[in-house]
């Protein structure tokens, strides 16, 4: 397997879908350089540190995200990034790594700029927001799509370079009936809990989870963030925590809900990672019926409207501790863990970049 440097938009503690490639990458025998988010120069530096075994994470530096509105600075600033990026894979000895990027402005003109100086290039198309990543798209040698609609919707176009991949989940160590711990901060919040492991911003559908909550005010929501958004009484936000404390969060939890809006496309064809992060701790599972959730069936209850998701939510916490669905969730998740995945992406690379 060829060495690598992933592109995140995040900060390795955040999780989300380019931290989790690179977990997969480094499984299947890549070394990786990992690029977080890049900030001004005015912030701290984070030098090249070893955060999993055969991944090496930096903290890009240069002016400002804002300055990349104009195109010089955004050319100079692709330019400076890539140097820095470069030097550092240079200085770790990696073999002619493969670059994995995500959408993002400061991606594509990092992108750009790395194919001007001959590296391959595989876009990460992770959610369904094609206008906005279709030069990503363009610049790949290839495309690895998560949401079946954009994987299908970009073949017509790109026929020889977009992949199917599934979405990574992160299947907590050791026993997970009963192995994993409750946070403490939860000894605060009243059951039932039901729980958006996310940011709500442009996600959820707050008028419909504004009128669930006014309905079953026995009901608790907890989310993340810094501020409640409906004001109600039985919504609770947590601050952000990292890839362990998280599993602790899950732990306290009675279902995972998903209210997403599905009027949004965007949300209507996400693949959400807190799905297949609740199936791996075989935790009941309410949504609204976003495509994903199509082909599991009876392993999540749904509803589109506050009324229908508020009986599936009721179906949910009646879900009995030995119910044979918490074994099959359990069974998903693991067919979707950063290792199994690991396998898939090996078998793509080796077929489309040998």
């Amino acid at each position: 397997m060829r060495d690598a440097i992933v592109l995140s938009g995040w900060r390795w503690e955040t999780c989300n879908v380019p931290e989790r490639l690179a977990l997969a990458l480094a499984h299947a025998g890549s070394r990786v350089l990992y690029c977080e988010n890049p900030v001004s120069f005015i912030r701290k530096a984070l030098p090249v540190t070893e955060l999993a075994p055969r991944i090496f994470g930096f903290r890009p530096r240069f002016l400002s995200h804002r300055l990349n509105r104009f195109s010089a600075f955004f050319e100079m600033q692709s330019i400076t990034l890539a140097d820095q990026v470069l030097n550092n894979a240079a200085a770790l000895k990696l073999k002619d790594p493969l670059v994995f990027y995500p959408h993002g402005d400061y991606c594509l003109g990092l992108c750009r700029e790395f194919k001007k100086r001959g590296l391959p290039l595989i876009h990460i198309c992770m959610d369904y927001q094609l206008a906005m990543q279709m030069e990503h798209v363009e610049k790949s040698d290839l495309t690895l799509a998560i949401p079946r609609a954009a994987f299908e919707e970009l073949t017509v176009q790109f026929p020889k370079k977009i992949q199917l991949l599934p979405q990574l989940s992160m299947v907590p160590n050791g026993n997970i009936n009963g192995g994993v711990k409750e946070w403490s901060e939860f000894s605060k919040i009243p059951r039932p809990r039901l729980g958006y492991v996310g940011n709500l911003t442009g996600r959820a559908s707050l008028s419909l989870l504004g009128d669930l909550l006014s309905m079953r005010p026995e009901w608790h929501f907890v989310s993340f963030g810094a501020k409640k958004w409906l004001l109600l009484p039985n919504e609770h936000t947590l601050p952000w925590c990292s890839r362990e404390e998280l599993q602790t969060v899950m732990a306290g939890l009675d279902v995972g809900l998903m209210p997403y809006d599905c009027a949004n496309p965007y949300n209507l064809h996400c693949v959400p990672l807190k799905l297949f992060d609740y199936f791996a701790l075989g935790m009941p599972v309410a949504s609204t019926p976003i495509v994903a959730i199509q082909e599991y069936g009876e392993l999540v209850y749904a509803g589109g409207t506050a009324n229908e998701l508020a009986d599936a939510i009721s179906l949910a916490l009646r879900e009995p501790d030995d119910s044979p669905k918490k074994a099959k969730r359990v069974a998903i998740a693991r067919e979707h863990s950063v290792e199994n995945v690991s396998e898939i992406l090996q078998e793509i690379l080796d077929e489309h970049l040998a």
